[in-house]
């Protein structure tokens, strides 16, 4: 009853999403800013936002056609991705840009080259390019690992993973260092603001992947949060960091094992290469 009000209540308060005009202009004034404050002043114009279901598509063609871009209805992965496009930008035309090297391995959208797979994928691939950095080291030294096995012919058995097969996946074993949840709950005034955090399971044949979930960490008028799409509340909420690290402990069918952090980087390097090429076209 509580979550239903609650949902209620996030449906009613959500604004309008901003036009394209409004957001071009959003991303301007923010782009003087650190880069953890652009995370936090673009990823606040979200709040509200539905959790919708693939939000985002490979354009007109493959697999799964749909959207590179939109802003009034996000998942966890693509309200990141969005955001992380958004601040490393000077404008929405460089933002969409951006976005879409974030999410292709090539950096041109089809569904066989998209980061799948958050491991072995969309980490490693962007970490490369300059986007992101392990935060976890410099959080814990000593913090443990997970490790994700990929074979084709196990994980495409799955029934939720076979719309997969067709993808450009490799096999191999990808680890993801994390802080378990008694640790990150202590650490919280650690983790630099605008980090991403990340959901880090217990290995379950049935479902393959070790992260779940992602969003951001941000200090704000009401102390350390994790900005995420919510899929309980389905839609894009500011939850106290505490009691996000206090429902990760209730899960009992697929257990967390802790939380995985990210730091974002100023990719000035890549934006220009991405510029470079799309001048050359």
């Amino acid at each position: 009853m509580i979550s239903a009000l609650l949902a209620a209540l996030v449906s009613a308060a959500t604004p309008a999403p901003p036009t394209e005009a409004q957001l071009d202009a959003r991303i301007s004034e923010a782009h003087p800013m650190p880069l953890s404050g652009r995370i936090d002043a673009l990823s606040r114009l979200f709040l509200g936002v539905p959790y919708t279901d693939l939000p985002l598509g490979d354009g007109d063609s493959g697999p799964e056609p749909g959207p590179l871009f939109r802003t009034d209805g996000v998942d966890c992965q693509t309200y990141v991705e969005t955001v992380l496009a958004m601040a490393n930008a000077s404008s929405l035309d460089q933002a969409k840009a951006i976005l879409t090297d974030i999410r292709y391995a090539d950096g041109k959208p089809s569904f066989q080259t998209r980061n799948h797979f958050t491991e072995a994928q969309w980490l490693p691939a962007n970490s490369r390019k300059g986007y992101l950095k392990d935060a976890v080291p410099t959080l814990d030294r000593r913090a443990p690992a997970e490790t994700l096995t990929l074979v084709k012919s196990e994980w495409a058995q799955v029934p939720a993973l076979k719309r997969l097969t067709s993808a450009e996946i490799p096999d191999g074993k990808y680890r993801v260092r994390y802080l378990p949840l008694e640790e990150a709950a202590k650490r919280g005034k650690d983790i630099p603001s605008g980090a991403i955090v990340m959901v880090v399971r217990e290995h379950d044949p049935n479902r393959v992947v070790r992260i779940s979930h992602m969003g951001f960490v941000l200090r704000s008028e009401n102390g350390l949060v994790v900005r995420h799409a919510s899929t309980k509340e389905r839609a894009v909420i500011d939850e106290p960091f505490d009691a996000y690290v206090q429902r990760q402990t209730e899960y009992k069918k697929w257990k967390v094992v802790g939380l995985a952090f990210a730091r974002p980087l100023e990719a000035k390097a890549r934006v220009s290469k991405i510029e470079t090429a799309r001048a050359g076209r």
